[in-house]
């Protein structure tokens, strides 16, 4: 980046749009340094990336069946939300090339506030911009709703395991209470 030797400090819209694209990659590199692995899409049985879905015969499984999906779902999970982390990062960038393509387009424009906030709306630059900043929205909802959904997932087979435990335990008790009484 080359300033001039004035004393503008106004960064040129592509200089803007190169800081800000590459802080969610040097935020990644400072978690690599510390020797901390992003979470990545689990495999299912057949070696295939596992879809999050849950198979419509879980409540027949067994305890062990539970446990192995169980731990996919888990790591389901994990790696969902760190998709969501990684989207949150690219609306709020999103979000600050917006206001800085607005801004350095509104400074470019003639005429009163209310004509350069005009024009600076319908500017290809700033609709770029914008269309980027709802896309990167779009996606992070579209992510956070998977992983509220693998939350639930979750959950239910996490009862399920309960459900199973406490069938266990209660055959247990009869068991030994048959074996008492003879």
């Amino acid at each position: 980046m080359s300033r001039s030797s004035s004393t503008d400090f106004t960064v040129s819209l592509e200089e803007g749009e190169q800081l800000y694209s590459g802080a969610a990659d040097r935020a990644l590199s400072r978690v690599e340094k510390l020797g901390l692995e992003i979470p990545t899409r689990p495999v299912d049985f057949s070696g295939h990336p596992f879809d999050g879905k849950l198979p419509s015969n879980v409540s027949d499984f067994t305890t062990k069946e539970l446990a192995e999906i169980y731990t996919l779902m888990c790591n389901y999970a994990d790696y969902l939300e760190n998709l969501c982390t990684v989207a949150r990062a690219e609306v709020l960038n999103a979000d600050k090339r917006l206001k800085l393509t607005k801004a350095l387009v509104r400074k470019t424009k003639p005429g009163t506030a209310q004509d350069k906030e005009d024009q600076s709306l319908a500017d290809i630059r700033y609709i770029e911009a914008d269309v980027a900043y709802v896309e990167a929205d779009t996606y992070r909802e579209l992510l956070e709703g998977l992983a509220k959904a693998a939350s639930r997932d979750r959950s239910v087979i996490s009862r399920l395991i309960e459900t199973k435990k406490m069938e266990l335990d209660n055959k247990r008790r009869d068991h030994n209470a048959r074996s008492y009484r003879t």
